[in-house]
């Protein structure tokens, strides 16, 4: 049998009719540069945490990288870094990239110098590749498995007075879900006592980030959350790997337990203990490894919600098309880029009744706004 070339093989594959321009017709995707910008975007005043609770850290301050991959075709992707990514490392992966075509690339596994803004470019490789096919990228990730995909409110640690202006507008955006962070000793049965009053049918996500010494502990406050009767998700309360505590905590509660990660052999582990009823596994592996720790966990029948770290709009982009290729992404996930001052895109993303609907435009769906960019960039 004669060898098929590429681009007969993507004709067979219902892809003949791409532009002119696009990979496969003229095979021209070579990444020629990557432009890298330094940026901080503060959030929102009184976005997440009360003024009165004297947070010492700011992590909206935290620098993050926009990046745009330029090929030979005149396409570009663009991505967007975590906070404090090593600015020398993402450099030296954007130069070990030019000259390669996309094409030639792994997108679930990129062949990177170093792990420094990984997310960022896998990001921006798979919006550079979706544009020179015309498909959006949860294509790319496996397919459509839902258009519309569930979104929760989210805020820091609160007083119960704080939680009173997090439930107005958490009502007034019309959302089903308020997820908080608290630590042991903080007044979170009074916030979730307050949300039921103000915000009747929201559900609450407490999240403490391992923060209580013990099961024992978190049980104290565990007990009266779940007779209120709104608690959706008890996420990481303490240690990660007391496992037994975890056991013990699920047999106490009807409130779902969850634990936050990304590493698929902690997973495995996690339902080999039958630790935790949900997991949320974003927020750190990027989107292949997010699809595909997704079907670990629904092949054990665990439900999935996709983290953040507060970011802005690119990234929210990617959480959104990585969550509509995941069938069992059913719990209200972190895409909060409103809640920054600006989120860097052209148009929001658009929430409306608590659900965000995923872009079929041509890659993420999303444009780098240049304004927005030039006023919130800051020196390296």
């Amino acid at each position: 049998m004669p060898r098929l070339s590429r681009r007969h093989a993507l004709g067979l594959a219902g892809l003949a009719a791409l532009p002119l321009n696009a990979a496969g017709r003229s095979e021209r995707l070579t990444i020629t540069r990557i432009d890298l910008y330094k940026v901080v975007v503060p959030m929102k005043a009184d976005s997440t945490t009360d003024p009165e609770t004297a947070e010492s850290s700011r992590f909206d301050l935290v620098p993050k990288i926009i990046m745009e991959i330029h090929s030979d075709s005149g396409l570009v992707g663009i991505g967007e870094t975590g906070r404090g990514e090593d600015e020398a490392g993402v450099a030296r992966n954007a130069a070990s990239l030019k000259g390669r075509n996309a094409l030639d690339l792994n997108l679930t596994h990129l062949d990177l110098p170093v792990r420094a803004g990984y997310a960022a470019f896998e990001m921006a490789l798979y919006d550079l590749v979706g544009k020179a096919f015309s498909w959006p990228v949860y294509r790319l990730l496996g397919g459509l498995a839902q258009r519309k995909v569930l979104v929760g409110y989210w805020t820091g640690r609160r007083t119960p007075k704080g939680m009173i202006r997090v439930a107005e507008r958490a009502v007034a955006g019309k959302f089903t879900s308020v997820k908080t962070k608290c630590k042991q000793g903080d007044p979170v049965v009074e916030t979730a006592e307050i949300l039921a009053k103000h915000a009747p049918g929201i559900k609450y996500i407490v999240d403490p980030n391992t923060r209580f010494n013990s099961y024992a502990d978190f049980l104290k406050v565990a007990k009266p959350l779940d007779a209120i009767g709104n608690c959706l998700v008890f996420e990481d309360p303490f240690n990660k790997s007391d496992y037994e505590g975890y056991r013990n905590l699920r047999k106490q509660v009807k409130t779902h337990v969850a634990l936050h990660l990304g590493d698929p052999k902690a997973m495995i582990r996690a339902i080999q203990e039958d630790a935790c009823s949900v997991f949320n596994t974003g927020g750190n592996p990027g989107m292949s490894s997010f699809v595909a720790n997704a079907y670990l966990a629904g092949a054990a029948g665990r439900p999935v919600w996709h983290g953040s770290g507060n970011d802005c709009g690119i990234v929210d982009a990617s959480y959104l098309h990585s969550c509509a290729a995941a069938p069992n992404c059913t719990l209200p996930s972190d895409i909060l880029s409103f809640l920054r001052e600006d989120d860097l895109i052209v148009e929001p993303i658009p929430i409306k009744e608590s659900y965000a609907t995923v872009s079929d435009r041509p890659g993420l769906g999303v444009d780098l706004d240049k304004d927005a960019i030039r006023r919130y960039q800051v020196k390296s």
